[in-house]
Parts: structure tokens; sequence; C-alpha cells
């Protein structure tokens, strides 16, 4: 069983199934995958721009590649999809959850459907798609589940309550998950990034939370995928980049109210309350 967790280090025909693989950080790692021989299915809402994710995964691979469309929000379709796969393409060995979504606000200013949106999609659908997933990794003997949490479920910053929130979801999720599945041979990876160099960011809108981050913090996507692939097939609990992520997220535990003051003093955070 270990052994056979053992090959995914080297990716070569496995399947991967990445969810948000049209753009950003999901299509970084689609490619990435693709370059090291793996049989690469990509699903997310834009059709078109999944066709040319696999379409360049296919030439990177010389190994089929495959574009389901997918609302994650929608359990049957999620069902559906899963079922296609499996029988058009085979057992999943692994799996990255990269769809998210983000809004930059203050929490009396949030809507409820943006909030919920932003729970469905980050953290509900995360869950639902791992779990099933897991069934089928279980059955098999191995696999590994990799799920995209954030800097941002460690440490609390302004204007970022109901992200955050899903995102330390993600992480307790995880850390049980592992538990229940670490004797069928599945791997379960956390990935808890900074801010990434992606069109993630046009989610907030003013520009006033990313002109608060310097440019030395963003991550480049490619340079994030191939650190994550670099980790299955091991023993990896989490991936927290920068190297800071796990200190800083220490610290704000052991001294939050000097985390507060920091971070408040960091993002000259000053609620005016007649915007509210």
């Amino acid at each position: 069983m270990l052994k056979r967790v053992k090959t995914l280090r080297f990716l070569r025909n496995e399947v991967v199934l990445i969810t948000g693989g049209s753009s950003g950080i999901g299509k970084a790692l689609a490619l990435e995958a693709a370059r090291r021989g793996a049989i690469v299915v990509v699903v997310a809402r834009n059709k078109a721009r999944l066709h040319a994710v696999a379409q360049r995964c296919l030439i990177l691979s010389g190994r089929p590649a495959f574009a389901y469309q997918l609302d994650v929000t929608d359990p049957d379709t999620i069902d559906q999809v899963l079922s296609r796969i499996q029988h058009e393409v085979g057992g999943i060995d692994v799996l990255i959850n990269s769809a998210g979504l983000g809004e930059f606000t203050a929490v009396a200013r949030q809507k409820f459907n943006s909030m919920a949106e932003m729970t469905h999609i980050n953290l509900l659908a995360l869950m639902y798609i791992s779990r099933c997933v897991a069934k089928q990794m279980m059955d098999q003997g191995y696999g590994a589940i990799i799920n995209l949490a954030s800097l941002a479920g460690k440490i609390p910053t302004p204007n970022s309550a109901v992200y955050s929130a899903t995102k330390a979801g993600v992480i307790q999720f995880d850390n049980v998950l592992r538990m229940e599945v670490a004797d069928y041979g599945v791997q379960v990876l956390t990935v808890n990034p900074g801010p990434i160099s992606t069109a993630f960011w046009r989610a907030d809108r003013s520009g006033s939370y990313r002109a608060h981050l310097p440019k030395w913090m963003f991550i480049q996507p490619n340079e994030l995928a191939r650190r994550i692939w670099d980790n299955v097939g091991y023993k990896t609990r989490e991936i927290n980049v920068p190297a800071y992520v796990a200190c800083l997220g220490w610290l704000y535990q052991v001294i939050p109210g000097l985390g507060d003051w920091a971070i408040k003093k960091f993002f000259d955070f000053q609620q005016d309350k007649k915007d509210l």
C-alpha cells in the first residue's frame, strides 16, 4: 500500500483531477502535472478555457487529457461528472481542490449571497468532492487529496472574515480527513499559500487590500505548482508558503492580542462607520 502511494511522486500515467483547472493555480497545477507525464482531468465552469488547458496538457504530456464542465455548487452535477470520469478515464489517483472564490469587504457590508457563495465553493464543495473521491481511493488502497487552503486560514486580516473562515474550515477538515484515511494509504495534503499572483485579486475591486501587500510577498503560481507536486506521495501534511506562514500562525495563536494590533497596523486598518 505504501509502495503504491510512493509511485505518485513521479505522476507518470497517474490520473489527476483538478477543480478550478481553467485558470490561476489550478491551470498551473494542470500544466505542471502534464509535464511530469500525468493523465490530467480539469473541471471548471468555463468550457472554452478548460478545453484550451486540456489541449495544452495533451501536448506537454503526450498522454490523454480531459475537460469536464462543472459547477461545484451543484452536488448532483458533481456526482454525474465523477461517474463519467470513472467510466471514461478511470480511477482518480490524485485529487486537487483548487476552485475558490474571494470577496474582500468588511463583514458589516457583506451580503448574505456572497457569504453563502464563498462558503459553498471554498468549503462545502471541497468537502463533498473530497468525500466522494476519498471513498474511491480507500477502495483502491492508495491516493492523494490536496486541498488549497490559505495563509488567511491561520492569520486573520481585515476585510477577509468570511474568506478566512472558509479557509480555516478547510484546514480543520483536512486534519480530520487525514486521520480517517491514513490507514487506507491515502495522503491528505493541505496547502496554505500567501497571496498568489493570479486573476483572483480581481475580487479586491478597490485594490486597497492588495495595495498593503509588498510585491515580494506574492507567490508565482508556477513555483507553487512545482512545490505542491514535489510533495505528493510523501508524508507531508501541510505546505506553508512562504516559510514565515507557519511561524506567524503559531505566534498569532500564542499572543493573539499583539497579533491583532500588528495586523491592524500593517493594513493601516480603521473602520469608517459612515460606510457601514
